[in-house]
């Protein structure tokens, strides 16, 4: 097995989507105040699955949490959530990754990129749900009373998940095309294991 180290291509793509990512957030989402806090319907859901799809599972992730955190510490409302917000789009993107490059597949399987996709993007869902929750029964909430009060936030989920699983799809093809006409893709063509 060869001894994979992070190169300036590792680098220079995952600042890149790292900054896709943050300017997703930024600039392409509804924001929609809520009792317990704003919530957002966003396109930057779709940019954290693509981060695996396209740089698989570390380096996805590593793109993904930095993108989402630095959003977070530039948005006073989100700063105490910031190393929250990194942990949970970087394992989103982990997990997408991780399924979608399994044993050398590369994300060039329809069905298997549906199934990471949906697995990131319901991982997501869960990471928030449980998060807001918690939040709430650490100030000293009852279980029951402190779901009910984040119904106004989950209700963006489903549009959510939705929304990156497709965009995510949609956008792969072309942009695998795109990137492995690059040094990039030339390179990790070249060092990835060839699938049977």
């Amino acid at each position: 097995m060869k001894n994979k180290k992070l190169t300036l291509y590792d680098i220079v793509m995952t600042g890149l989507l790292a900054a896709v990512v943050f300017v997703t957030t930024m600039f392409l989402s509804i924001r929609i105040p809520t009792p317990t806090g704003t919530v957002m319907i966003k396109l930057a859901n779709a940019f954290v699955l693509l981060c695996g799809l396209l740089l698989g599972p570390v380096r996805g992730g590593l793109a993904a949490g930095f993108g989402s955190m630095i959003f977070d510490l530039m948005t006073p409302e989100y700063v105490p959530e910031a190393w929250l917000t990194f942990i949970r789009f970087f394992l989103m993107a982990y997990l997408c990754g991780l399924i979608a490059h399994w044993a050398g597949a590369r994300a060039r399987k329809f069905s298997r990129n549906l199934v990471a996709a949906v697995s990131g993007a319901l991982f997501s869902t869960v990471f928030y749900v449980a998060q807001n929750v918690i939040f709430l029964m650490l100030g000293g909430s009852a279980l029951g009373p402190a779901f009910i009060a984040n119904i106004p936030k989950f209700l963006t989920s489903p549009p959510n998940t939705v929304i990156a699983v497709v965009v995510s799809l949609v956008l792969l093809p072309p942009l695998q095309k795109a990137i492995s006409h690059t040094a990039f893709g030339r390179q990790t063509a070249e060092a990835a294991p060839k699938s049977n």
